[in-house]
């Protein structure tokens, strides 16, 4: 393959890992002698190995990424690699002080609700035209490029993880349904609650109704947007932001709809108690092992089971609706900047050569995440080939029926990419009011939900007049939340 510029004479280093203070044990991968040999940037592992290192997040395919590094490291003699998964709450301030001390992974992915423009001004990242090949740039989905994303202009910077696919659709235990005496699955809103009340009454203190990572944020924020879309509420996917009516969109009835549903869960005991204290694999985990009904999560669950609960029964169905409410959608998953090459990497030819390998089909890591069902991946002939798995299949065809494109204020206004920047996040936030409902520190959600509202909208306003763009451009009067939002809609608004 031709690169687009010819690699400089390989420079070998090593950066001594740091440890991560108040983070789950890390999964590290590579040759431990060759780790410990390592006595700083500059130098060469004693066996004459470049190491390079690579911190993230993703939980769902640990057997898949092991495999990968094996098969990567051997087909790369040259190279060794020194891996270590976060989960997303510990990656954001772990990545922060790595890069502050000088000590920043060679890869690393942005952290949510961070924008590419921001990693950049903040000289995180480097282009990666000069070490990829046109081969490598060709094989991707199209449809996972876009401006402020994955690129500023003609420089690629981040590879998105996969192809958007949203993340709260409902999977059901087919036993603890069965053992219940439910015969039908849940469609809206009142059969949802009834159809968990009679699974926790039926299980005596050791099955519940429902269960989620309560413990993390986002999973909640999550939780929220999608039944609130699901009412026909106008807002959009977690860390973006667009206004109803000119205000923040969290004081309305789709809103208070949503959470009157979590709160009714709550009232009914048909919440897992331990919901408030568990993370969403750990959520996994004791969903797996029959303690509740239904659990709201993604794509990422299907490898784990298969792996560790071959024999588990279960399915996969759509967000809940209000009673009498039909031809509703939830948010279309967005494509967000994830992996990229730090600017201060002593290795970035060969942690190029590992990108590459990353999202190649020969590397196996990308065909055996599709075939497991982690992920619909960014090269369509990945898709193509090895999305076999019924599971996964169900999944994305549900979540292709039940989801709209909604609009986005960076598709409007490329000041929008400042607006990110600038914005605050307001506290509490519509995660964290989901957490005290969950946890039964907030009863008047209604009272929470129209403060939150009020201070979101004069936040926003406030960063839009900071940054010169009108605060006008938060709202799209076209928008009709039944349908996609296109391309056209867009230029009607011009």
């Amino acid at each position: 393959m031709k690169l687009k510029r010819l690699k400089a004479l390989l420079v070998s280093s090593v950066l001594a890992i740091t440890m991560l203070t108040g983070c789950a044990t890390p999964s590290v991968s590579g040759d431990r002698e060759t780790q410990e040999s390592s006595q700083g940037s500059g130098e060469t592992d004693a066996d004459g190995k470049v190491t390079i290192r690579v911190v993230d997040w993703t939980d769902g395919n640990v057997e898949q990424r092991d495999a990968f590094h094996e098969k990567f490291m051997k087909e790369n003699p040259d190279i060794n690699v020194e891996y270590t998964r976060l989960t997303v709450d510990q990656f954001k301030n772990t990545i922060v002080t790595m890069i502050k001390s000088g000590e920043g992974p060679d890869i690393f992915p942005i952290p949510v609700g961070m924008t590419l423009n921001t990693a950049l001004e903040e000289n995180w990242f480097q282009s990666l035209n000069p070490y990829v090949t046109e081969e490598f740039e060709a094989s991707f989905d199209p449809a996972s490029f876009a401006e402020g994303v994955t690129h500023i202009g003609d420089e690629w910077y981040t590879i998105t993880e996969n192809m958007p696919t949203i993340q709260c659709l409902f999977y059901y235990n087919k036993d603890v349904l069965d053992a219940a005496g439910v015969k039908e699955i849940p469609k809206t809103y009142s059969e949802f609650r009834e159809v968990c009340k009679k699974i926790t009454d039926n299980g005596n203190g050791m099955v519940y109704g429902m269960i989620d990572g309560g413990k993390q944020v986002n999973r909640m924020d999550v939780l929220a947007r999608s039944l609130a879309a699901a009412a026909g509420g106008k807002i959009a996917a977690t860390q973006k932001v667009l206004t109803d009516n000119g205000r923040a969109p969290y004081d309305t009835e789709p809103v208070h709809n949503a959470l009157g549903l979590i709160s009714d869960l709550v009232k009914d005991g048909s919440i897992h108690p331990d919901t408030v204290n568990i993370s969403a694999p750990e959520a996994r985990e004791l969903f797996a092992q029959g303690q509740a009904g239904f659990l709201c999560q993604g794509m990422w669950c299907i490898p784990s089971w298969d792996t560790n609960y071959p024999d588990m029964n279960y399915g996969v169905m759509s967000v809940p609706v209000p009673d009498g409410m039909s031809n509703t959608y939830v948010q279309k998953g967005e494509l967000s900047p994830w992996i990229g090459l730090y600017s201060q990497s002593k290795h970035p030819e060969e942690a190029a050569r590992y990108l590459m390998a990353f999202f190649s089909e020969e590397y196996g890591y990308q065909s055996g995440c599709v075939e497991d069902g982690t992920f619909v991946s960014v090269i369509p002939s990945v898709n193509e080939k090895y999305m076999t798995n019924p599971v996964m299949k169900e999944y994305y065809t549900i979540a292709e029926e039940t989801s709209k494109v909604v609009p986005t204020i960076t598709s409007r206004d490329e000041t929008a990419h400042d607006f990110y920047a600038e914005v605050k996040d307001v506290q509490p936030s519509l995660g964290a009011i989901v957490q005290g409902v969950v946890a039964q520190s907030i009863t008047d959600y209604k009272s929470e939900l129209k403060t939150f509202a009020d201070a979101s909208t004069e936040e926003w306003k406030r960063a839009c007049k900071a940054v010169g763009m009108d605060y006008s451009m938060l709202e799209f009067e076209n928008w009709d939340n039944t349908k996609d939002y296109t391309e056209e809609d867009y230029a009607a608004l011009k």
